[in-house]
């Protein structure tokens, strides 16, 4: 499962750049994840998506479904099987982030493999520093799927790798977010 993050903040000609990537046929899915707008924004950049767009989308609502140690991923494994509902989470940082200088790897690969050999009800979507050169790396260690964001929207930025890097994201807590 490829599922491709929007860029936090707006960009110029964003619903067009969502619209063509996800007609592109390489994501399942789109999250649509605006941590600092408010919900009327998000949801009039929601209504000028393509309607095949807005039907592989998610309102991405943020913590819900992030995990950065293998006891969170339990723990929401539980909440959701309680819940009768199936669903995926997050797991992150799998490589060091393209989009946050700093933010590395938190996880041996041996231990992933090992951690996601497990037969589990949610299925452990991989986060941080995803590219198309390592994704199947992500799906050799055991993941079900791979969340990419900071390979994607850094082909369409003017600015700079270093601006890209240093104002993706105010703070390291924007990144645990997810």
């Amino acid at each position: 499962m490829k599922i491709l993050f929007s860029y936090p903040t707006k960009l110029e000609n964003e619903v067009s750049i969502i619209n063509n990537e996800m007609s592109s046929g390489n994501w399942d899915l789109f999250h649509l994840r605006k941590p600092d707008w408010k919900d009327d924004e998000v949801e009039r950049l929601f209504s000028e998506l393509a309607v095949e767009v807005q039907n592989k989308a998610v309102v991405h609502q943020s913590g819900k479904q992030s995990c950065h140690s293998f006891e969170e991923v339990d723990k929401y494994e539980k909440s959701v099987t309680l819940s009768g509902v199936e669903g995926y989470c997050f797991l992150s940082p799998i490589f060091d982030s393209i989009s946050k200088k700093g933010y590395k790897a938190n996880f041996e690969k041996e231990a992933l493999r090992a951690f996601l050999k497990k037969e589990r009800k949610v299925k452990v979507i991989a986060l941080g520093g995803i590219t198309e050169e390592n994704y199947s790396e992500v799906l050799e260690l055991g993941f079900d799927g791979g969340a990419f964001l900071g390979s994607v929207w850094s082909k369409y930025l003017c600015h700079s790798e270093r601006y890209f890097s240093e104002n993706l994201f105010s703070s390291k807590n924007d990144l645990k977010n997810l």
